[in-house]
């Protein structure tokens, strides 16, 4: 008894008990173990009211958007396949935004942030996108890895309270993944949407789901809709701010949307062998409330990245902006690029960061046929040993300047680095003597008489 009395005490926060404590055991008439239970009781009673105070709150106040709970289970016996939905509302707080701010999204702000001309189409409604993530048996891909979660995410404005709905299809029977499959197809075609989001869903989630399709006979239906990949994007967005560009990181650390109490995805699977076996849908709770935030994680992240091109001001780390400014450059609006790249020249304070920006800045001068002006920026490059900058000025000294002895200068400094690759090397040797023959020959021609 008095073991899980202490296992009890071990939970409390014991920076927060020792007055009570004290309290307590300057009563008369109480044993020690009536006092240790006492404590016990008032601190998990203090505890349920913080917990009650905080599903009290209002949705716009959470620090992590929760699902409505009144969703639908469907979980008959014998049936194939299990449907759990949850519902989010539009005033949502996500960070700085609201999801409802979805409403205001045009074709052409995705096109930019996914540099895909089917954004651009006319039938392509923000609106109409549906969001797609996957839970699996294993990472490893191929045919032995199965696709037993198939969450969806989509904005319905069917009833009179807009919503982000959730809706997730669990397999419940290995055997019967035919059956798993046409429910997922009723639902897909119930609705008329203009694409599919996912994130690293080109690499992973699709070939897996129309592999598991062919073996069934099918033709996975997502295949005819534009499909944009978020994974991408994120990547440049936030390359040069964190360490890691995983979906839940990205969510929690930009949009307050806490996985404390999220499961290990090296977990999933043995959880849900776990449940077929005991059939018990505790073991696979977490992994739909995980499933339904990556969904709801998703459209808010795609949200965040579009309100970055309308005001740059949302960005809170230069890293950010410096992915605003590749993302411009790479989707073909070379003006933007260009103003962001000469901004963080001007105030970068991270030196990675303004370096890059100067590359950049060079390359654009470049595409433009600036080369005095790329030179420039190449020399401030150069000096910090940057390989290609003096690659670039080598270049232009020779062919633009016919400078040959200067770009000789460049090129043995590049020689003498010792973190060239093979193929760099080579490059410069090749270079070297190039050049190296152009001033025998001009060295000759001031010999003639």
């Amino acid at each position: 008894m008095m073991g899980k009395l202490r296992d009890k005490l071990n939970h409390l926060e014991k920076d927060k008990i020792k007055k009570k404590w004290e309290s307590i055991d300057s009563q008369k008439g109480l044993s020690t173990r009536e006092k240790l239970e006492k404590l016990v009781n008032l601190s998990l009673k203090r505890k349920k009211t913080q917990q009650q105070a905080k599903q009290a709150r209002t949705p716009t106040d959470r620090e992590t958007p929760e699902p409505n709970f009144q969703e639908m289970v469907r979980e008959e016996p014998g049936k194939t396949t299990l449907i759990r939905e949850f519902s989010y509302p539009l005033d949502l707080l996500f960070g700085k935004f609201k999801l409802e701010e979805w409403k205001r999204i045009s074709s052409h702000q995705l096109a930019m942030l996914f540099g895909d001309e089917d954004c651009q189409d006319v039938s392509l409604s923000p609106l109409k996108l549906l969001f797609l993530d996957t839970e699996t048996t294993g990472l490893a891909g191929g045919t032995g890895t199965i696709p037993f979660m198939l969450g969806f995410g989509f904005f319905d404005q069917d009833t009179d309270a807009d919503s982000f709905r959730v809706k997730i299809f669990i397999l419940n029977d290995l055997y019967k993944e035919d059956a798993f499959l046409a429910e997922v197809d009723r639902f897909l075609e119930s609705r008329e949407f203009s694409g599919t989001v996912t994130y690293n869903g080109k690499s992973f989630d699709f070939p897996l789901l129309e592999a598991r399709y062919i073996l069934q006979r099918k033709r996975f239906p997502l295949l005819k809709r534009p499909h944009l990949d978020f994974l991408f994007p994120a990547r440049t967005l936030w390359k040069h701010t964190f360490d890691s560009r995983k979906l839940g990181h990205l969510g929690d650390t930009l949009l307050g949307i806490s996985r404390d109490d999220d499961v290990d995805p090296n977990q999933i699977p043995s959880l849900y062998f776990n449940y077929l076996r005991s059939k018990s849908f505790f073991m696979l709770q977490k992994v739909v409330e995980h499933n339904a935030m990556d969904l709801v994680g998703l459209a808010a992240l795609v949200l965040l990245a579009v309100k970055y091109q309308e005001n740059i001001t949302y960005a809170e780390d230069e890293g950010e902006i410096l992915g605003i400014a590749k993302l411009y450059e790479k989707y073909g609006d070379l003006e933007k690029a260009q103003q962001l790249y000469e901004n963080l020249k001007q105030c970068a304070v991270r030196e990675d960061i303004l370096a890059k920006a100067v590359k950049g800045l060079a390359v654009l001068k470049k595409k433009k046929k600036l080369y005095q002006e790329a030179s420039e920026l190449w020399q401030m490059l150069a000096d910090s040993s940057d390989h290609r900058a003096v690659r670039e000025l080598s270049i232009h000294l020779e062919h633009r300047e016919k400078n040959y002895v200067k770009a000789l200068e460049y090129v043995q400094k590049a020689l003498a680095a010792v973190d060239l690759t093979e193929i760099q090397r080579q490059d410069f040797e090749k270079r070297w003597n190039r050049i190296n023959k152009k001033i025998k020959a001009l060295e000759k021609e001031d010999e003639k008489p």
